[in-house]
């Protein structure tokens, strides 16, 4: 017990025995007659009675009811944080068995939330995520249309929507792009994602020009957000979109301009090979055949990649000067940190040309320092055999179909591709079960065609994490 409230109570108590002493010596007093007009009397302890209960009765009925009202406000207040405490352990729950895979249970959840609070923005959301896992691909189209009614500008429930018509197949594409264009169109600041789904459409149909477009926007989205990291990684896609307006110049016959642009970019980064290679065949279509050539042998010494040197002997087998393709070969041999792979091209070049003796003497001298090339030993094979060695021609081709794997890898996965030495029961690249059989064809037979029936293939290569079954081929009556 508090103290002032001990101090009250002996306070209290006092008073009742004061009370009862004055009573006790003023008896006499309280029936005395208390008129109240010229006939009408009652006792005094009557009047004194009725003075007090005109003073406390309102007083003490409206202390009452506000105290009655408060304690039934706060029991009212209790109930309701119950009953959102326990939605929203409802909304956690719903989250833990989408996040775990299980998305049936995960909509009940969200339902029994939703009967809570049906105009919740993140069960609405999340609602129609979960039926759109699930492939209620219709449901989730109205949950989110309710929802988008709801709340009108939020850019949010346009792109679910949009994902739900895109997930209900090409028919419905057309409407995910309505939407698309609607976020673009009706709210500004907003479209960054739409921009980059378009670009990938445009990279994909390799429409470079709408690819450099799109990326433009992108760019501009990130610098008004000052996003810098997400800017840098678009640096390399900036790149790509770049070189691929330089190869459309050099289509067009616009060499001059395509050369500046691949400088351009190689200046940024000189290690950048599709670049340096285009800029050799812009300045050989401009008749700088000298420019052409020290392009590819400047690209290769900065990078060592053997394209350079493929490029640079096709280039004068093609123009008829092989001659002059010894001499640069040789002279990348001289110049080059590592000279392995130009010896090697200079071999395969003699072969080309039919010097036989020269091609043999240069691949062999590499034969230490090769540790695995199938193509190096076929090319030996080839020399061994027109010159009528049939035996080292026979251990050459030998080794290249060893390195080549072949022979060895004569099972394949039906799901991925992937390739084994002997069967197995499980892919262990893909996952999927039953997959793996005989890579075996006979002029393009079919399986049907050799007696081979379609069987289930149990795995995770589906997107839905469930097994699928690929239906057998029924026997022909």
């Amino acid at each position: 017990m508090r103290l002032r409230s001990f101090f009250g109570l002996l306070l209290a108590v006092a008073v009742v025995f004061y009370g009862s002493y004055l009573t006790h010596h003023n008896l006499a007093l309280f029936h005395e007659r208390f008129h109240l007009g010229p006939d009408g009397t009652i006792p005094v302890w009557g009047a004194l009675l009725a003075v007090f209960l005109a003073g406390f009765l309102p007083a003490g009925v409206t202390l009452v009811v506000d105290t009655l009202r408060r304690e039934l406000a706060v029991r009212a207040e209790r109930r309701r944080a119950r009953e959102q405490e326990s939605l929203d352990a409802t909304l956690r729950r719903a989250a833990d068995f989408a996040a775990d895979g299980q998305g049936v249970r995960a909509a009940a959840e969200l339902e029994a939330y939703l009967a809570g609070r049906p105009e919740d923005f993140v069960g609405l959301v999340r609602y129609g995520e979960v039926l759109r896992g699930l492939g209620r691909v219709d449901e989730a189209i109205e949950v989110h249309r309710r929802t988008s009614t709801l709340f009108p500008h939020s850019v949010g429930v346009l792109y679910q929507l949009a994902d739900d018509y895109a997930e209900k197949g090409e028919e419905a594409r057309e409407f995910a792009r309505e939407i698309h264009g609607r976020i673009v169109r009706d709210f500004p600041g907003f479209g960054l994602e739409v921009a980059r789904r378009r670009r990938a459409e445009a990279i994909s149909r390799r429409d470079w020009a709408e690819a450099a477009r799109l990326h433009e926007r992108v760019s501009r989205f990130l610098n008004e957000s000052g996003d810098a990291v997400a800017l840098a990684r678009e640096s390399g896609l900036a790149q790509g979109l770049d070189y691929q307006r330089g190869v459309l110049l050099l289509e067009q016959d616009r060499a001059d301009e395509a050369i500046e642009l691949f400088r351009r970019l190689l200046q940024h980064e000189p290690r950048f090979i599709p670049a340096r290679i285009m800029l050799g065949e812009a300045e050989a279509l401009s008749g700088r055949e000298d420019a052409a050539v020290e392009a590819w042998r400047t690209g290769y010494l900065a990078t060592g990649s053997p394209v350079f040197l493929h490029r640079i002997e096709d280039y004068f087998i093609e123009e008829q000067e092989p001659v002059r393709a010894i001499e640069t070969l040789r002279g990348l041999i001289s110049s080059a940190a590592n000279d392995l792979l130009p010896r090697f091209y200079l071999g395969r070049l003699y072969y080309r040309l039919e010097m036989l003796d020269e091609a043999q003497r240069t691949l062999i001298s590499l034969g230490d320092r090769i540790k695995s090339s199938p193509t190096y030993h076929y090319l030996l094979g080839r020399i061994h055999e027109r010159r009528g060695d049939l035996s080292r021609a026979t251990d050459d081709f030998l080794a290249c179909l060893r390195q080549l794997d072949l022979g060895t890898a004569e099972y394949l996965c039906r799901v991925c591709r992937s390739r084994y030495a002997d069967w197995q029961d499980f892919c262990s690249r893909c996952g999927s079960w039953n997959a793996v059989e005989l890579d075996f064809e006979e002029d393009r037979l079919s399986a049907q065609d050799l007696g081979v029936r379609e069987v289930p293939v149990w795995g995770v290569a589906e997107d839905s994490g469930e097994f699928t079954l690929h239906p057998a081929t029924e026997p022909e009556e």
